[in-house]
C-alpha cells in the first residue's frame, strides 16, 4: 500500500489545512528555486540545480495537494485512479532529485575554489587525476550519487506501486508511518518489510545529507571566500535541515505524512539559504579572479612600456 489508498482514513480538517499550507510553501520554494537557477550564471550548466531542484519542489507540492484532497479518492474507493498512479511514480523521484541537488551544490563550490572533495581533486576549477585517484575512480566518485539516486527512485516506485507483492507481505501502513512503528511493532520482519523498504530511500538521503552537510561546513569554515566569525555559519544550514528531516521520519501513522513533508520542507529551505551563501562565495571568487586578471594586464603593460623606454634610451645613447 501507499500514502493514499482505500485502507487509509480520510484527512481531518486540521490535516487538510496543514497540507494546504505546506502545498503553498512548496510552490513558493519552486518559484524561488527556479528563479535562482535561471538568473545565476554559475548554475546555467548545472542542470540538476537549474531544473531538477525546482522539479523536486513542484513534486512535493503535488504530493501535499494530493494528500489534502485524498478524502475524495478514499471515500469513492478510487485507489486505482490514473492520477494517483502518476502521483505515486512522481513521488518516488523526490528523494533522488534532492540528493543530486545537494551533491551538485557541494560539488560546485569545491570545484570553483579548487578544494579537494570526496576523493576528487581540482585544479583551476577542473577535476584532475592524481597519484591517489585515477580517471576511472574520479568518474565513479562523480557519478556515484546518480547511480545511488537511480536505485532509490526504483525502490520508491516498486513500493508505491506494490510491485514487490510477490516477494513480501504487503503492510497497509507502508508509506504512511515512520520508524517508530517498526520499533514498537510485535510482528516479525517479514510482515514489516514493506514498511522498511518505504523508509529506505529517505534514510539513504539522510545519511548522505549528513556527510555532505559536514563537507559544506568544513568548506565554509576553512576555505570559503567570505570569512565568518563563528563556526556556526550559514554553510551549516543543511545540517539543521537534515536533522528536521530525520525527526520527521520518526512519527507514527497519525502524523507521519505531515511530519515527513515538513521535514522535507525545512531541508529545501535550508538548501535555498545555502544557495545564497554559494552565490556570495562564487561572486567573491569571480571578483578576485577579475582583479588578478586586471593586475596581470597592468603588469604586462607596465613591463612593455618600460622595455620600450629602455630601448629608446639605448638607441639615443648610441
Amino acid at each position: 500500500m501507499t500514502f493514499i489508498d482505500n485502507s487509509a482514513e480520510s484527512p481531518s480538517a486540521a490535516h487538510i489545512t496543514l497540507f494546504s499550507i505546506t502545498t503553498v510553501c512548496f510552490i513558493v520554494c519552486t518559484i524561488i528555486a527556479a528563479r535562482r537557477g535561471h538568473t545565476r550564471r554559475h548554475y546555467h550548466n548545472v542542470w540538476s540545480i537549474r531544473f531538477l531542484f525546482p522539479l523536486a519542489c513542484m513534486l512535493f507540492a503535488l504530493e501535499n495537494l494530493s494528500l489534502a484532497i485524498s478524502g475524495h479518492f478514499i471515500d469513492r474507493q478510487m485507489d486505482d485512479a490514473i492520477f494517483l498512479k502518476i502521483v505515486f511514480v512522481l513521488q518516488a523521484l523526490e528523494v533522488p532529485l534532492l540528493l543530486m541537488t545537494e551533491f551538485e551544490l557541494t560539488y560546485l563550490v569545491h570545484k570553483k575554489r579548487s578544494v579537494n572533495f570526496c576523493w576528487m581533486f581540482f585544479d583551476e576549477g577542473r577535476r584532475v587525476s592524481s597519484i591517489i585517484t585515477t580517471p576511472m575512480k574520479s568518474f565513479i566518485a562523480r557519478n556515484f550519487i546518480r547511480i545511488l539516486g537511480f536505485f532509490m527512485g526504483a525502490t520508491g516506485i516498486f513500493v508505491n506501486l506494490d510491485l514487490l507483492k510477490d516477494v513480501s507481505n504487503i503492510d497497509v501502513e507502508a508509506g504512511r508511518t515512520g520508524w517508530s512503528t517498526l520499533w514498537k511493532s510485535d510482528s516479525n520482519l517479514e510482515t514489516q518489510i514493506h514498511v522498511f523498504l518505504s523508509l529506505v530511500p529517505t534514510a539513504v538521503l539522510i545519511l548522505c545529507s549528513f556527510f555532505l552537510s559536514m563537507c559544506l561546513w568544513r568548506y565554509g569554515t576553512e576555505s570559503s571566500m567570505v570569512v565568518h566569525s563563528s563556526i556556526l555559519n550559514p554553510w551549516f544550514y543543511p545540517f539543521f535541515g537534515t536533522l528536521a528531516l530525520t525527526g520527521g521520519q520518526l512519527f507514527g501513522t497519525d502524523w507521519y505524512c505531515l511530519s515527513k513533508n515538513i521535514g522535507f520542507l525545512i531541508l529545501i529551505i535550508s538548501l535555498l539559504l545555502l544557495m545564497l551563501e554559494v552565490d556570495r562565495d562564487i561572486n567573491e571568487t569571480v571578483e578576485l579572479m577579475d582583479f588578478l586578471d586586471q593586475v596581470a594586464k597592468k603588469g604586462n603593460q607596465y613591463r612593455h612600456s618600460s622595455y620600450d623606454e629602455q630601448s629608446e634610451t639605448d638607441n639615443e645613447s648610441k
